[in-house]
Order: structure tokens, then sequence, then C-alpha cells
């Protein structure tokens, strides 16, 4: 009999961040009505600041209607909207600044950040291509574009870009982490190994990287370095999803008392975990428990009616306690739900 246990992976963690890019202006460099404009600007630079958004607004307002043609002005007004959830008029505003001065990288790369926030993956993969031809130090661009291509499954054109983005920032602890993530999706769990522990160099309190390392580590059969991660992670912060992936390892690792006790504290912190009452029912099977497995895959299954290897499972545990009956129902289920182990089992029922 095989019983069917399920791990969680955490992949990649992009996390978009904008700023006031352009430097205070001297206003004692202009006079007249450009003066009066930079005066406005620097002051919705401070009102940004103190996080006052209306009023930063209305001061950038002020300068644009003194100089329209103040780019950084644009720009500025593009990130506060941004700020505001106001993503069209940001992208608006990115836009006006690059028709007065295309040679803003920043300016592409934040509208580029806008358009993916608006689900146009296309089109903030051309900003951040045009971000690097004019600044190829921008190692964010290339980490943001890398993250598009591994959502579109070209693993290999994200790790170039996370490659390019590490070449420029050599401690960028995101970028390998998500490069581990693209090679463990082609099978290199060795490199994918290697980039999450450099992640966690750079980057110690990083608790998804070293579970991503503990996935890694167990599709290597490293179970003991697996456990060993998982509990790094878990050092950092409690996670439903840890609990649930380190008593995968021990399930694996022939500890099935310990991962009967990491299941359970998975579902204390989510309720309706049901892929951890499945597993934790597959680690009781192995103990003999049968009637606690079959409990739990109920549960599972409670949870989400649909799951076919909870069926399954069940299926199993119920044979064991000599209800054939309920043995055959649960495998049926399980194979109208696209498992098709399910058939190997029902030979005996036709019996």
């Amino acid at each position: 009999m095989q019983i069917k246990i399920f791990t969680s992976f955490a992949l990649i963690a992009c996390a978009f961040q904008n700023s006031l890019a352009q430097d205070t202006v001297k206003v004692s460099t202009l006079s007249g009505l450009d003066n009066n404009a930079e005066k406005f600007y620097n002051s919705g630079i401070a009102k940004f600041s103190s996080k006052d958004l209306n009023g930063a607004i209305m001061d950038f307002n002020q300068a644009i209607s003194l100089n329209a043609t103040f780019d950084k002005a644009f720009y500025n007004r593009g990130i506060v909207k941004l700020e505001m959830k106001d993503l069209k008029g940001a992208i608006e505003d990115y836009t006006q600044a690059l028709t007065l001065n295309d040679t803003c990288s920043q300016c592409y790369f934040s509208r580029g950040q806008a358009k993916y926030t608006l689900g146009d993956k296309a089109g903030a993969s051309g900003d951040y291509a045009k971000t690097v031809e004019r600044n190829p130090m921008h190692a964010q661009a290339y980490y943001y574009r890398g993250g598009i291509k591994f959502e579109e499954r070209d693993y290999k054109g994200a790790i170039s870009d996370y490659d390019r983005a590490i070449q420029v920032k050599a401690d960028y602890a995101y970028a390998y982490n998500d490069r581990g993530s693209s090679k463990r999706e082609l099978a290199d769990y060795a490199g994918a190994a290697a980039d999450y522990r450099k992640a966690t160099e750079f980057k110690k309190d990083m608790a998804f990287a070293f579970s991503n390392l503990g996935s890694a580590l167990r599709k290597k059969d490293d179970y003991k370095g697996a456990i060993a991660a998982y509990d790094n992670a878990l050092r950092i912060k409690e996670s439903y999803l840890v609990y649930n992936n380190r008593g995968s390892a021990k399930y694996d690792a022939g500890d099935y008392q310990g991962a009967v006790e990491d299941f359970t504290k998975s579902v204390k912190l989510k309720l309706d975990y049901s892929i951890a009452y499945n597993n934790r029912g597959a680690a009781k099977f192995k103990l003999k428990d049968y009637k606690g497995a079959v409990s739990d895959y109920n549960k599972a299954i409670e949870l989400n009616s649909e799951y076919g290897f909870a069926f399954l499972n069940r299926g199993m545990a119920k044979e064991l306690l000599r209800d054939q009956t309920g043995a055959c129902a649960d495998w049926n289920q399980a194979v109208q739900l696209g498992v098709e182990q399910g058939k190997n089992y029902l030979i005996d029922c036709k019996k």
C-alpha cells in the first residue's frame, strides 16, 4: 500500500518598493514661476515623508501647474498615487514624466511595478527591460523581471535575470532564494539548496528560505538536513506550512510519531488545513492507528470534498478495519476525482 503525503513549498517572494527618488531641489537656484514650482515640489516631498499623502498631491499639483515640464514632479506625484492605490493615475504620471525625460530609468521601473499590480505582466516586463537598458546596474529590475518569467514558467529565463541581479548586488538574498526556486522547478535540487543556503547567509531571518532549503533537501532524500532547515525556519517564525513540511520530512525518515506531532501543530495553527489532516492520517496509518487515520481522512474530506488522495488513503485504512464495502466506495470516488492509483485497488473490489 502506498500512502500519499503532501508537502507545501514556498516559491518566490517579490515585494515591490517605491520611494521618492529625486533629491530635494535647492530653491535658490531658480527664480520666478520655476522658483515657486520648486518650493511646492520640495514641500510635496516633505509631506510625503510625513505621510501626508493628500497634502503631497496638492503640492505636486501646484508645482506642475507652475511648470508643466517638471518631469520630477510628475514622477513623484505618481509615487504618491501608487501609495494611495491609484494605479492608473500613477501610470499616467510616470508616462508623462517619461515623455518629458526618456532617460529616467526609475520612471520605467516604477511604471512597471504599477502595471504588474494591475495584472499587465507583459507591460511590466517591457518596462523592466527599458529600465536595465538605461541603467544596467538596476538589480531590482532584473529581479522583478525574473519573477514574471518564473510565473510564466520560463525558469531558465528567470535564472538568467536572477544571475544578473546577483551580479549587480552580490548580497541580494531574495534573488538567491528565487533563483533557488527556479532551479528546483528544473529538478536541480543541489543548485537550489546551494542558493537557499546563500540566501540565509545574507539574510539570517529569512524563514521561508530555510523552509525552501528543507524542501530541496527532502527532494535529495536528505531528511536529516531537511528537518534541520525546517527547525531553523520555525525558530524564526511559527508557520503551519513549515510544521507540515517538517512533518513530511519526519514521515519520510520513518519518524511517524514525530510526524503526527508536527501535523497536529500545523492544524492547530490552521484549523481548515486539509493537507495536514490527510498527512497526519497517513502517519497514523503507519503507526497502525487505523481508526485515528480514518478520523483524520474524514476531516480532510470534510474540508475538501474533492480531495482524491484522502479518499484513496481512507480506503486503505478502511480495508484494514475490514470495511471492504467502504474501502471500495472510497477507491471508486478517488478514481472519479482523477486519482489513477485507485484503479489498482478497485481490482479486488470486482472479485
